[in-house]
């Protein structure tokens, strides 16, 4: 899409952001939910056996592949259980966005890169039932470990994805760290490569292990 064409686009989806809408709000919201049950779950542990920690690593290992199939399956495919995921991200947010041009311009554009406010607390209830049967038939330190580490992994992501996406001359864009991430990312920004290569957005993990990993376009 030219330029033109994306201004065009943006003005629009900003147009259409409700006047009650506040990006730091739809920031903070899921990020102090997930911190809140990290903090809770970390007052509960007891007498934590050196095994029970191997579910922090394991449970960020098994997030980063539902992130890599997630992105692949639903943000960029239509799908008849949950289309909204398609239409929120390729038709908009990847339209928006291209390789040589991540950064927004205005903080409402927060609203079509962080996904929505409620959606950490919809992760944190279809969990759930993997966190209960850890806490009845493993033991509760491994569930408490496993829904923490839920939860930290989706708050890493919106904190992630947003940095890539904010102003070019913003201090956070500029570390390193960022920097590197935010080039994987941008390749994926490729409308020819987004089906297929750099599906994980924060660690690329599973890029690596599935060969979905792309370093440059072409």
């Amino acid at each position: 899409m030219a330029l033109e064409a994306r201004e065009s686009l943006r003005q629009q989806l900003i147009d259409e952001t409700p006047s009650w809408y506040n990006p730091y709000l739809h920031l903070m919201i899921p990020t102090l939910f997930g911190l809140g049950i990290i903090l809770v779950g970390a007052v509960y542990l007891e007498n934590v056996s050196w095994w029970e920690y191997l579910a922090i690593p394991i449970t960020y290992f098994l997030s980063n592949l539902i992130e890599w199939s997630t992105h692949r399956q639903f943000l960029h495919r239509r799908s008849r259980l949950a289309p909204v995921l398609y239409e929120q991200h390729t038709p908009r947010h990847h339209r928006l966005y291209v390789t040589d041009d991540m950064s927004m311009r205005d903080r409402r554009e927060f609203r079509l890169t962080l996904i929505p406010a409620y959606g950490i607390m919809l992760i944190f209830i279809t969990s759930s039932p993997v966190t209960l049967f850890l806490w009845f038939f493993v033991s509760p330190n491994v569930a408490l470990f496993y829904a923490g580490t839920t939860m930290a992994y989706v708050v890493g992501y919106e904190w992630l994805h947003l940095s890539y996406h904010l102003p070019q001359n913003h201090p956070v864009g500029r570390l390193k760290v960022i920097q590197r991430l935010k080039r994987h990312h941008a390749i994926h920004h490729d409308p020819q490569l987004m089906q297929q290569w750099n599906l994980n957005v924060t660690v690329p993990i599973w890029d690596w292990i599935l060969g979905t990993y792309k370093v440059r376009q072409g």
